[in-house]
């Protein structure tokens, strides 16, 4: 059973051919898949999602570009709704996205990411839930680093999903306990500083995600979906010199231990309790 790390299927691109995408995903093997979130509309399609199909789980939480496009009062808001995902049936056993972004937002919203993001670093170390962080942008990685080291990590720890950053910054954030995730970027011939972080990632801490429907691998169709983690796979084990599957099955491994157990079917998963989902 192979894992993508990091998925958008409820995203209406997906969501209108979502038979189909779950078929071709299990006829390339991929079985599980951590569906993330990025604002209360989106966590409600989510739990819904998880719910009717096996091998889903979920994560909620405000994304960046969310937090910029709403008022403080908007954001304070969502973020007091943040905590009733983690509740009943089906509920998110993660935290994000969350993070920062200045390439899709304006620099000027930065303080209000910022203090959404400390916030939901708060809220995951008080349920002790993995996060899942959206970093994007020039000066995004040093100015996170910082949030992290003084704010602190849960013990369940997270990942860096669409890592886009150097692979001197690999080694910060593995230090501080989060793994890093590559996802279609890691297809380009040019993407040097991708590639480079790739081969830096220790064995134990390296996962493998789509982003679908984004980040579309090249060659491939669009919408990007789970299927194409084969190609992300083969795309990283040329840069380490490793085997595919052998990528795939550890990121997999690491992504249960994250997240929760992706064989349960959608109507046996336990009700609420991430205490019972994540690992403490």
């Amino acid at each position: 059973m192979y894992v993508d790390a990091h998925c958008h299927l409820d995203d209406e691109r997906l969501a209108e051919i979502e038979d189909a995408v779950f078929a071709r995903a299990e006829s390339a093997g991929v079985t599980g898949f951590v569906v993330a979130g990025v604002d209360p509309a989106s966590w409600a399609r989510q739990r819904a999602l998880c719910a009717r199909r096996a091998g889903v789980r979920w994560t909620a939480g405000l994304h960046p570009c969310a937090v910029a496009s709403l008022t403080a009062e908007g954001a304070e808001a969502a973020m007091a709704a943040l905590p009733g995902a983690f509740e009943g049936a089906h509920a998110a056993t993660g935290l994000g996205e969350t993070g920062l972004d200045t390439r899709f937002c304006a620099r000027e919203t930065l303080p209000r990411q910022e203090s959404v993001f400390r916030a939901s670093l708060a809220l995951a170390r008080t349920l002790n839930v993995p996060v899942v962080l959206h970093l994007n942008g020039q000066g995004t990685h040093a100015r996170a680093l910082g949030v992290l080291r003084a704010e602190g990590l849960p013990r369940a720890g997270g990942m860096v999903h669409a890592y886009s950053g150097s692979a001197e910054l690999v080694r910060e954030y593995v230090a501080l306990g989060l793994h890093i995730s590559f996802a279609g970027t890691v297809c380009r011939p040019d993407a040097r500083k991708v590639h480079a972080a790739a081969r830096a990632v220790p064995d134990s801490r390296l996962l493998l995600e789509t982003d679908a429907p984004d980040l579309t691998p090249p060659d491939l169709p669009r919408p990007n979906e789970p299927a194409a983690l084969l190609a992300v796979a083969r795309a990283v084990a040329a840069l380490r010199g490793d085997a595919a599957s052998a990528l795939l099955a550890r990121s997999a491994a690491a992504c249960a231990e994250l997240f929760g157990d992706f064989t349960l079917r959608a109507e046996s998963r336990p009700p609420a309790g991430v205490s019972s989902s994540c690992p403490s």
